[in-house]
């Protein structure tokens, strides 16, 4: 029997796309260049950028986007990027019909690889932290560079002090993510490729989301170590560069700003903000939570993902520093799946255990600042 797994290099393509006129989902389709697009819709051209003439149309289809998920106007749809959608159906019915488990996991593996893309493209933690794999047996810490050594000026009697160096480290504790998913029978036997697709999502659920529920944690706690929090009925300039300047009073660059999607509006109504505010115009990133730029701070939401999967509150924004300068998370074993099989238990179920194993901190409180709308 084979350990390699026979869809690997296979790409699968989840994209979440908005319902045309007709109410219909839009058909995406793989261009030359290997970039998805969609042949009915108004929001995204062939190239896969959105489609506008201007700035206000542009952040225009930024809310129509946003707003079909809210509202489910939109299609989860895989696709191979090196086969036709018959393969896929050809992945799903191998996996339905075996009995054995090696192409039961095999399916298990391709949901994994798309979990573990997806948690690098629109997760929080890994847009903001420095991730560092560690080896077998090699001890989980962070190195912290401190300005510790100094130098002096004399005339007469050129003794000096000497700098007594000390290496800092920090020691992140290490816990799981686990995700434990479950089909009946029932359902595998009647599922066709909607089973992949689902299993996706369950997936992200379980794994994406903790991830980011650790971060966020780490970074309430930390927000308030060196830094004032901020209340404000609405979001101005002024706010923007009160909070901006927490952060760089410490010499350290404002690199991202993570907001809800319901501060948005505030930031779009201001004519001050207008002016510095720099919108994306990819479909995908967009759909990614990366909305553009103010002043050279990218902006990031969660707006765009599952209500399931937000983890932003209503009104709450963070100006971090660079992932250099706020911390890293220590990457104990990379995410891996297990077949189930609970037959021998007397149940009719299969599927998988997903397991990641890493350790998470902020070294550097300085580097974030907290606020909340109210």
């Amino acid at each position: 029997m084979t350990t390699r797994n026979p869809y690997a290099g296979k790409k699968m393509w989840v994209h979440a796309s908005t319902a045309n006129e007709a109410g219909d989902a839009p058909r995406p389709y793989l261009t030359n260049s290997g970039k998805v697009a969609f042949a009915d819709s108004r929001l995204s051209d062939n190239s896969g950028e959105i489609s506008a003439v201007s700035k206000k149309d542009l952040i225009a289809a930024q809310f129509a986007l946003q707003k079909a998920v809210n509202e489910r106007h939109y299609q989860e749809t895989p696709v191979f990027a090196s086969a036709s959608n018959e393969k896929l159906d050809q992945v799903v019915t191998a996996a339905v019909q075996d009995r054995d488990g090696p192409a039961w996991k095999a399916l298990g593996e391709v949901i994994g690889d798309e979990v573990a893309e997806t948690m690098g493209r629109e997760g929080f933690a890994h847009k903001t932290l420095l991730t560092k794999k560690l080896k077998k047996g090699e001890i989980g810490r962070i190195r912290i560079r401190k300005k510790d050594v100094l130098a002096f000026f004399a005339t007469k009697n050129p003794e000096v002090i000497a700098s007594q160096v000390r290496q800092f480290y920090a020691y992140p504790p290490e816990y799981y993510l686990q995700g434990r998913v479950l089909v009946e029978e029932a359902e595998i036997e009647q599922s066709s490729g909607d089973l992949l697709q689902d299993k996706y999502i369950d997936g992200m659920e379980a794994i994406a989301r903790q991830r980011d529920l650790v971060w966020k944690r780490l970074v309430d706690a930390s927000a308030t170590a060196y830094n004032d929090s901020f209340l404000f009925n609405t979001l101005t300039p002024t706010v923007w560069a009160s909070m901006s300047n927490q952060v760089m009073r410490w010499g350290i660059p404002v690199h991202m700003a993570l907001m809800s999607f319901d501060l948005w509006p505030d930031v779009l109504a201001d004519t001050e903000f207008s002016e510095w505010l720099d919108p994306v115009s990819k479909h995908a990133v967009v759909m990614d939570g990366y909305l553009g730029r103010i002043m050279g701070t990218e902006i990031h939401t969660d707006g765009y993902r599952y209500d399931t999967l937000k983890v932003l509150d209503p009104g709450e924004i963070y100006f971090l520093g660079a992932p250099g300068n706020l911390g890293a998370i220590t990457l104990r074993k990379e995410l891996s799946v297990a077949p189930i099989n609970l037959h021998l238990l007397g149940r009719p179920d299969r599927g998988w255990y997903l397991l990641q194993i890493e350790g998470m901190t902020i070294v550097n409180p300085r580097a974030v600042v907290k606020g909340r709308k109210i």
